[in-house]
């Protein structure tokens, strides 16, 4: 039974990982809200926009695990942290999973800072190294550059292009260069609507939509929607004592089910 999950893993991974070139893990938050990255400097997203970490508010650490299609030996488990410098922040995080005959792990190491009024740039370096039996390995590079431009209050534009140079299994092969954007409007303390786009040349886009909402302060409640795999997200954060975020959500695929997440940060310190 197991080899067949390893196998339906892969066929699911293998398409999700070639739309975004280099792959991306998202943390509870986001997937909550359909996956869509943050854009206002409140948290880092480990391989999200490496630009919002100039405008990151504090130092954090923290984890996270994903159970695709609620499989315990498919699990992700994620550790991640941002540590401010100077004008600007430094980001990294490392992830794996792996179970008989499937091994895959990830690592990130990303930069940001303020080169402007308004405007955040980053630069981050990727690896991801994938392993399974009878089909050999798999490792991809490559160099994530973003911009974050917050318009006005409230209103926040991020733009992400993904240069994948690397690919080596029985050969070396370039990967395809993946363009991302997302627009973040806060209508009020309490309410906030983010929209995504994720192009990577010669596939079919994604469009991502997602909506924040806080009955209180502390209690985000979040729901989302991909439309590459026609499914519905929704989540929900607790933050305690100004240093403590917990997070829980979970995705549905049509065919394949639910996948849920959870994790938690830590704050450091505030700026």
């Amino acid at each position: 039974m197991r080899p067949l999950l390893i196998f339906l893993f892969a066929l699911f991974l293998v398409p999700a990982f070639g739309q975004l070139g280099i792959p991306r893990s998202a943390d509870p938050a986001s997937i909550g809200q359909g996956g869509i990255l943050s854009l206002d400097g409140s948290r880092y997203q480990p391989l999200g926009n490496p630009a919002i970490l100039g405008a990151l508010k504090a130092s954090e650490g923290g984890a996270f695990l994903v159970q695709p299609f609620g499989l315990n030996d498919l699990a992700v488990s994620y550790a991640h942290g941002a540590f401010q410098a100077g004008s600007g922040a430094l980001g990294l995080g490392i992830g794996y999973s792996g179970v008989d005959g499937y091994r895959a792990i990830s690592s990130h190491l990303a930069f940001g800072h303020k080169i402007w009024n308004r405007l955040y740039a980053g630069l981050g370096m990727d690896l991801y190294y994938l392993d399974l039996a009878d089909y050999g390995h798999t490792y991809a590079m490559g160099i994530t550059g973003g911009l974050v431009f917050p318009i006005f209050s409230g209103l926040h534009l991020g733009v992400i292009l993904r240069y994948p140079f690397s690919v080596a299994t029985s050969g070396t092969e370039d990967l395809p260069i993946n363009y991302q954007a997302t627009l973040s409007y806060a209508l009020s303390e309490s309410v906030t609507l983010s929209t995504e786009w994720l192009q990577e040349v010669d596939f079919q886009s994604d469009i991502r939509v997602g909506i924040t909402y806080r009955p209180l302060p502390q209690l985000p409640v979040r729901i989302g929607y991909q439309s590459l795999t026609n499914g519905f997200t929704a989540g929900l954060g607790y933050e305690w004592r100004s240093t403590w975020t917990l997070d829980v959500a979970a995705g549905h695929h049509a065919y394949l089910g639910f996948t849920p997440s959870a994790g938690f940060r830590y704050r450091f310190s505030r700026s």
